[in-house]
């Protein structure tokens, strides 16, 4: 019995921790397929679509026991049988229609732009973690170094050439270098269980990540910002909402001057702050200067939303650019430390008289230098996805399957 329990055990456990192997090409689909936030908004599209099929339905005549029951030779009563026998010939309907298939295509660019800052978001956060798994290997190579230091210390203390005080302070660094471990471990771990949220996986799986091929940087071209801002502004779906937004409010407009012969009873989507006067009245004019006034507001949006992505890519390209203008700098850095490193570890062990501060010091310059030039690779890797975000190339230029398989239950 007790080996049943023992094995029961172990494998309740192993399945508990399972491991999942991913890759950087990986994250894209899964993205799409399982992310919360974009099947969430993906269904919100999905209802977009059908109160396009719901107004349009609407225009079929409809039985309202309550206004056949009126006095058909009121004015009201008799707009009133109008909308409910031959809802078709009431110019709101139509119009109400039309606004809600405006607002779906905006809808829509709304959530392409969602999932593509999604998929960005976790490319970028599997990028991070990769990176900072590079760091914790350098890091931990750095405090091997350190304590095979602070050995060196402790045997030339025993001639008396190293002070106790310098031994002393070997140990605070190789102590502190050993919290930093403690503290870029912990990181790691939570960007896995970030990556796994943002992915849709399951938090009791462990993920193993696959290494990314690092460019050569010394080998990329410089960018021009001129050569993207025309496909940045034409691809950005922040900016393409608005054309279908605008196009919506002057469906506003309509149901304002034809509002005295009735109309659907549902909302005006985003513009419910535009009033509509029920029946006749001396109202629409307002109503008409308000819905102008919303429109110059949606245009003040969009030119503001242009600048912005102008903006982001501005700095994208200057990134890009100073990594590459600086990379030899960097790369020519951590040879002159590697080779000043080795130097004195050579003379040390041929048993010359070296400070152990002066060889902290160029352990310190071989770390700094090295943590420097892997920056700036991943810093290449990162800016390039930002900038295939930006022109929807790559990842973004896929089509969303996830979406097109929900409206088909409108078609």
């Amino acid at each position: 019995m007790k080996v049943i329990l023992i094995l029961l055990s172990f494998f309740i456990l192993s399945n508990s921790n399972s491991q999942t192997l991913i890759s950087l090409e990986d994250v894209s689909n899964k993205v799409r397929n399982s992310n919360f936030m974009v099947l969430e908004n993906a269904q919100r599209v999905y209802q977009a679509k059908e109160t396009i099929n719901f107004n349009k339905k609407n225009l079929l005549p409809k039985l309202n026991l309550w206004n056949i029951l009126r006095t058909p030779f009121t004015w009201q009563g008799a707009v009133d049988i109008v909308q409910d026998i031959a809802p078709f010939l009431v110019p709101n309907n139509w119009f109400k229609v039309g606004q809600s298939r405006q607002f779906y295509y905006a809808y829509q660019e709304q959530y392409r732009a969602l999932w593509a800052n999604e998929v960005m978001t976790s490319k970028l956060l599997y990028t991070n973690t990769v990176r900072d798994i590079h760091f914790l290997k350098v890091l931990k190579d750095y405090s091997g170094k350190l304590n095979e230091l602070v050995k060196i210390a402790e045997n030339r203390q025993i001639f008396g050439s190293v002070q106790p005080s310098t031994i002393r302070f070997l140990k605070i660094k190789s102590i502190e270098i050993n919290e930093d471990i403690r503290k870029l471990s912990n990181l790691v771990f939570e960007e896995k269980k970030a990556l796994s949220y943002l992915m849709g996986i399951n938090q009791e799986e462990e993920l193993t990540l696959k290494k990314i091929e690092l460019p050569k940087v010394e080998e990329l071209s410089r960018l021009k910002f001129d050569t993207f801002v025309f496909k940045a502004l034409d691809a950005a779906p922040e900016i393409t909402q608005y054309k279908y937004l605008k196009e919506a409010l002057r469906y506003t407009r309509r149901y304002v001057y034809f509002s005295f012969l009735g109309g659907s009873s549902n909302s005006q989507g985003i513009f419910n702050n535009i009033p509509v006067q029920d029946g006749l009245g001396f109202g629409a004019a307002s109503s008409i200067r308000i819905s102008n006034s919303e429109s110059h507001i949606l245009d003040l949006n969009k030119e503001s939303t242009k600048e912005v992505l102008k903006k982001s890519l501005y700095n994208l390209v200057n990134n890009f650019n100073s990594y590459i203008d600086n990379i030899e700098n960097q790369t020519q850095r951590r040879g002159l430390a590697r080779e000043n490193y080795e130097a004195l570890r050579n003379n040390l062990a041929m048993g010359l008289d070296i400070d152990p501060l002066e060889m902290l010091e160029s352990v310190q310059n071989e770390f700094d230098a090295s943590i420097s030039l892997v920056h700036y690779q991943y810093g290449v890797v990162t800016t390039m996805e930002r900038l295939k975000r930006m022109i929807f190339n790559g990842d973004y230029s896929k089509k969303e399957s996830k979406l097109a398989d929900l409206l088909q239950r409108s078609e």
